[in-house]
């Protein structure tokens, strides 16, 4: 009997296009890929026809640029732990879930070693959803890495902010790692926000624990924070600075304006513009500074969407309502200028 040769299905194609796709547009893309990519993709017509019908699809998304990404990607980390070799590994995790990932502007997410990183933009938002149920939302300019299995849920948050909805699951603690304080949760709803000089933990359902972490790049046993770590329950916030850890009562007013951002809007009553003009900055790549410290205090309110918008909704308020005078210069610095009275 002859060689058999299998014939190149449009679902086989289909799902080598996505891999392919996600991985010429990955930051660590090397010369060795392309080769592969274009010897795959003149292999066959099925190949270069699916690929072209996808790629007119992530140009497309690229184009409209939408602030919020939602990613299923809990096929994406069921065939990463399942396939040994780690470039095989990256490609049919990425294949699997690709149908359920939308992709587009500064979003960011691919396979190395053994977790799987995902990256927002500045004033862009994603949501992402495990396959045990939990969930998170990554807030703009944020980096996160996943380590999912089995055995055990850890995530480290390396820039940014992030909101975790854990499944309940005693055998298998969620564990996120962010700056120098380890968060235990089993199952919860919490807010951690990486700030300049610490860790805000805020929680909005059960109870969290906030520990200082160690050289060892592991979580810690729970025998091992029992007395080291505070507990910060519904309706607290942690604020973690070094060794000290302040916990603080919030209201439901309070508490909704924390966790406005999920909603892509930001909430002010009369706080001091220096504080919105900073929060503000998180989502735009706009420099706004202000000239004086009593324009720094006064006292301003509204909503603002979590995007460049929002920053401009700002400024032009500021100049129709206050009567402030708005400069700008070519490398993206604003000037608030004027009275504060």
């Amino acid at each position: 009997m002859g060689d058999v040769h299998r014939l190149t299905s449009t679902d086989d194609a289909e799902r080598a296009a996505s891999a392919w796709l996600a991985r010429m547009n990955a930051d660590d893309v090397t010369d060795d890929d392309r080769t592969r990519f274009e010897a795959w993709l003149h292999a066959h017509s099925c190949n270069a026809k699916a690929f072209q019908a996808l790629s007119a699809t992530w140009q497309e998304l690229v184009e409209s640029g939408p602030l919020v990404r939602a990613v299923n990607f809990g096929q994406v980390m069921n065939a990463a732990s399942a396939s040994p070799a780690p470039r095989r590994r990256w490609a049919a995790a990425v294949a699997a879930g690709i149908g359920a990932i939308i992709l587009g502007g500064g979003w960011n997410l691919y396979k190395q070693k053994e977790e799987t990183r995902f990256q927002t933009a500045i004033g862009e938002q994603a949501a992402v959803a495990m396959p045990d149920g939990s969930s998170f939302d990554l807030n703009t300019d944020s980096r996160i890495w996943v380590d999912y299995s089995q055995r055990q849920r850890v995530i480290r948050l390396e820039r940014g902010e992030a909101f975790f909805k854990v499944a309940h699951d005693t055998q298998r603690p969620f564990w996120v790692r962010a700056g120098d304080y380890w968060v235990r949760a089993v199952g919860t709803a919490f807010n951690v926000y990486l700030t300049p000089t610490g860790v805000e933990v805020t929680v909005s359902e059960g109870t969290v624990k906030v520990v200082n972490a160690t050289a060892n790049e592991s979580p810690p046993s729970d025998a091992a924070i029992t007395e080291s770590a505070a507990a910060v329950t519904a309706g607290e916030q942690a604020d973690a600075h070094g060794r000290a850890k302040v916990i603080h009562e919030l209201n439901s007013a309070q508490l909704s304006r924390l966790l406005a951002w999920r909603k892509s809007s930001l909430y002010f009553q009369d706080q001091p513009l220096g504080d919105v003009v900073n929060e503000l900055m998180r989502y735009t790549t706009l420099k706004i500074e202000l000239d004086d410290d009593a324009l720094r205090r006064l006292p301003v309110g509204g909503t603002f969407q979590t995007s460049p918008e929002g920053a401009e909704a700002l400024l032009t308020m500021l100049q129709d309502g206050f009567g402030t005078t708005i400069r700008r210069d070519d490398q993206g610095h604003v000037y608030i200028e004027g009275p504060a009275k």
